[in-house]
């Protein structure tokens, strides 16, 4: 019956993309139309974990191949493991962001300080609490990079956090914190102010200081929050997915099992939509899916992922696709404008617009590289051009439409031209 209902799922996911305007043309965001490349890791900070000893933090970075767009969302993911175990390289991880970089994402798998000198609550609490600090770390390397070298092009209005598990517990709480009294729907746990005022706070010191940590959005992938009071409107929104027969992070808030495992004394997916519903947020800007009768986490295990667990990984990737298609922006600016590059290049398209065959002429001394874009930034030819040299671009290899050609010297690395192309 489960895998029916799984199946179900997919087919009913499947069947609204039809009825969906695109944002972005060939579908951008909802579809995979890129290749990736990565994973690249970088260190993007450094700090003192629970036992005293200093942890280096890196992370895994997917980036979509031949993408050409100046401003790209970021998902910053944090993988499960009940704050004791799990890497980076955790399976559901790699996959999720894979899969987002294909569809013109800039993904990153995060490290982040694991282990609890026993298992109280302060100790539990200040876990949470150096994940936080850690993914608040993460983002702001994304963020330094934005105002300096701007290596991977972060629209930094459009990113989100979050992860499975443990990781989606650091970005629901990262997202949502409030420290003030009328923010509780129950009195404060003095092992929790205990553990803030210990670790200074939830922005921490893990690295790249003086920069913002300000995030859109969460993936929440079977986690929860403290207090569903904290979700108030304009607050980031919140995606994902939980299910209701999860027995390790309960899907609603267990009051008698909260008083042995503080795993179960937070709020989950369905105490979350119940939060939605009274404050009367949009379900297409908030919404956790339930996965009816599901466990904990269930598209993770088994490895590789069979049945069911391969159903629920397709279900929710198709559920944050949609979801995060509905909430991101597309700003199609490319990676440099039209306008401001040279036209003394001596070399011409023609004929321009064409039906079927267009010419590349070049009246230049030397070599040049030649690069077809779509105007949604993707790459869909390139080349070399020699000097006083003819080459042809054929519409039955690209299709019907516009795009942009791009002329860079013989390195590829200097874009000396660019001009709209047409094929009707």
């Amino acid at each position: 019956m489960k895998n029916i209902y799984i199946a179900f799922c997919i087919v009913f996911l499947s069947s609204f993309y039809s009825d969906i305007d695109a944002q972005c043309s060939n579908g951008r965001y909802l579809n995979k139309i890129f290749s990736f490349s990565g994973p690249n890791t970088v260190q993007y900070g450094s700090a003192v974990k629970y036992d005293g000893t200093t942890q280096t933090l890196n992370m895994d970075i997917y980036l979509p191949q031949g993408d050409n767009f100046a401003h790209r969302p970021l998902m910053i993911l944090a993988f499960g493991g009940s704050f004791t175990a799990g890497l980076r390289q955790s399976p559901d991880m790699v996959q999720i962001c894979e899969e987002f970089a294909q569809r013109g994402f800039v993904c990153a798998s995060i490290d982040y300080r694991l282990g609890v000198a026993n298992g109280n609550d302060s100790c539990m609490y200040q876990a949470v609490i150096r994940g936080i600090q850690d993914m608040n770390g993460a983002i702001r390397y994304f963020y330094k990079d934005a105002y300096t070298s701007n290596q991977y092009r972060i629209d930094t209005t459009q990113i989100f956090c979050g992860g499975t598990s443990a990781g989606a517990f650091i970005g629901v709480n990262k997202a949502y914190f409030k420290l003030n009294l009328n923010d509780f729907s129950r009195p404060i746990p003095p092992s929790l102010i205990n553990s803030l005022t210990e670790l200074g706070g939830p922005d921490g010191n893990s690295g790249n200081p003086g920069y913002s940590s300000t995030i859109k959005g969460v993936v929440d992938l079977c986690g929860a929050v403290f207090d569903t009071l904290w979700i108030q409107p304009g607050d980031p929104i919140l995606i994902g997915v939980h299910g209701t027969g999860d027995s390790t992070v309960p899907y609603y808030y267990d009051s008698i099992e909260g008083l042995s495992d503080i795993k179960k004394n937070f709020f989950g997916g369905g105490n979350m939509i119940d939060r939605f519903h009274h404050l009367g947020l949009s379900t297409v800007t908030d919404s956790i899916y339930s996965f009816y009768g599901a466990p904990h986490a269930p598209f993770v295990l088994p490895y590789p992922l069979i049945p069911p667990a391969s159903l629920y990984m397709d279900s929710t990737l198709k559920i944050l696709a949609h979801y995060m298609y509905l909430n991101v922006i597309c700003d199609s600016t490319l990676v440099s404008g039209i306008n401001d590059l040279s036209n003394d290049l001596s070399v011409s398209a023609f004929p321009n617009p064409s039906d079927g065959v267009m010419t590349l002429i070049s009246h230049e001394p030397r070599d040049l590289m030649i690069e077809v874009v779509t105007l949604d930034g993707r790459t869909v030819e390139k080349s070399g051009l020699a000097a006083n040299a003819r080459q042809t671009i054929r519409k039955e290899e690209l299709g019907s439409g516009m795009y942009l050609l791009n002329y860079y010297d013989a390195t590829g690395t200097i874009r000396l031209k660019t001009e709209k192309i047409v094929f009707y």
